[in-house]
């Protein structure tokens, strides 16, 4: 926890006088106004629905498509475009996502959906691949998991996990619109004292109690100063003291959740861990905490970057393993990484089925998304992007127990990562036609609307 109590030496009351901490407060509040804070999350009435709940977990180096073809499934006649829907339940999971075979009948695989809009080549489609336009113009819209957020309104719009031990934070593929990124926390540490410190014990609620002073001591200032002041000037004022109430609104929605919070906070044993497959089980379990005590309705958590895994067992970095495309010594390299990140997808899918809501279970309500930022390889190309999802959003989709597989890219029939991003606008209420951009080279129609064969 040495981040956290770093920033107890850097923020305790007694060592600063308030006019100090009105200044610093001030400088970044720009900062923080870049960043939408939804009101309060109504109490729920007695009989009104769950939320609908989305992780979107994000893998980089390409989810590659025979790692989640079902072993048993023939491939269609070469020259052959059509439609493939089978029951998962007569299939079986290749060996590098068996780790979900218990959640068989909740799960769906699909196949080559298409997301050249992205951009081709290079390493990773980062915003591009959340939010349906080149990469390489950076956050230039608002991103799939923040228009999933407007359109279930919690305490936090998305909540943004990595795991790149170099960094506190990374903007990386989330944004809530054109050049306004969502930093991804890469410390669980961090994470949990953001997110839980209001019902934590320790270091983590003395940091927490302690933003909350400072918030308190800036926004009396700003009052009174905008008592002293011309009406011109109040008005330009008034955006800063705007700025420090939803800052501080924001914490007292957490504070109110204290007891909800602090039923499901996640173990720390993992959370100060330098080892790369111990962080990412925090971080996983973070995840899972945030969606069950109400924080958010929305979780990213990037996977992506290129390390090695010498947890695993595996000497080579991804990077290498990404340039032995076609050698048969890359698959043992890459299986062992591939099955940590299914177990990963499983250890999320089981916290969320333990807990019960409504005549089911919080994953009834919730989907997993696991896809990578780059498509079906390394250096993706993005003529198809292969989806595994698990779960269910109260029965708005029609994905459990289901393989699909789309036709080729550039052939009638084919559909885009964009199709299935509408898929889940629509689920929750979201009915629009059209996200992102168009790729100029598929019929235009094919693009429009979600998936119909997905839709309840």
């Amino acid at each position: 926890m040495n981040i956290v109590n770093n920033a107890l030496k850097m923020v305790t009351p007694d060592q600063l006088d308030r006019r100090t901490v009105l200044k610093g407060i001030t400088l970044g509040a720009g900062a923080v106004v870049l960043q939408p804070f939804l009101q309060r999350l109504a109490a729920e009435p007695a009989g009104q629905a769950p939320p609908k709940r989305f992780i979107f977990f994000m893998q980089g180096n390409g989810l590659w498509p025979h790692h989640v073809q079902p072993r048993n499934l023939q491939a269609p006649p070469r020259g052959t475009n059509r439609l493939i829907d089978r029951n998962l339940a007569d299939l079986e999971l290749p060996e590098q996502i068996a780790p979900l075979t218990p959640f068989k009948n909740r799960m769906a695989i699909i196949q080559k959906l298409s997301h050249k809009i992205s951009g081709p080549g290079d390493h990773g489609k980062h915003y591009g691949a959340l939010g349906c336009f080149n990469w390489r113009r950076g956050a230039a819209s608002q991103t799939i998991d923040h228009a999933l957020g407007a359109a279930q309104p919690s305490i936090i719009p998305v909540v943004g996990l990595g795991i790149n031990p170099g960094a506190v934070f990374i903007n990386s593929l989330s944004a809530s619109a054109a050049r306004r990124p969502t930093p991804i926390v890469c410390q669980p540490d961090l994470a949990f004292q953001m997110l839980f410190g209001s019902a934590a014990e320790g270091s983590a609620g003395r940091a927490f109690q302690a933003r909350n002073r400072l918030l308190d001591w800036a926004r009396s200032d700003i009052r009174r100063v905008r008592s002293e002041l011309p009406a011109m000037d109040r008005e330009q004022l008034d955006i800063y003291l705007d700025t420090f109430e939803q800052m501080r609104a924001r914490q007292d929605r957490i504070n109110e959740n204290r007891e909800r919070i602090r039923a499901n906070l996640p173990s720390l044993d993992r959370f100060d861990s330098r080892r790369l497959t111990q962080r990412f089980e925090a971080q996983c379990a973070i995840a899972a905490s945030a969606i069950t005590s109400g924080l958010t309705n929305v979780v990213t958590i990037d996977a992506s970057g290129y390390y090695t895994w010498t947890d695993l067992g595996i000497t080579l970095d991804d990077h290498s393993i990404g340039h032995m495309a076609g050698r048969p010594e890359r698959e043992p390299h890459a299986l062992p990484i591939r099955r940590f990140h299914a177990e990963r997808v499983a250890d999320l899918a089981r916290r969320l089925d333990a807990v019960r809501e409504g005549n089911g279970t919080m994953l009834d309500n919730t989907l997993i998304i696991w896809m990578s930022d780059s498509g079906e390889e390394h250096h993706g190309f993005c003529s198809e992007w292969p989806l595994v999802l698990i779960g269910g959003l109260a029965g708005r989709l029609r994905t459990a127990g289901r393989f699909l597989q789309y036709p080729n890219y550039e052939t009638a029939g084919n559909r885009t990562i964009a199709n299935f991003y509408l898929s889940l606008l629509h689920a929750v209420g979201d009915r629009r036609e059209r996200f992102g951009e168009r790729d100029p080279n598929m019929n235009e129609a094919e693009q429009n609307g979600p998936l119909a064969e997905i839709m309840a």
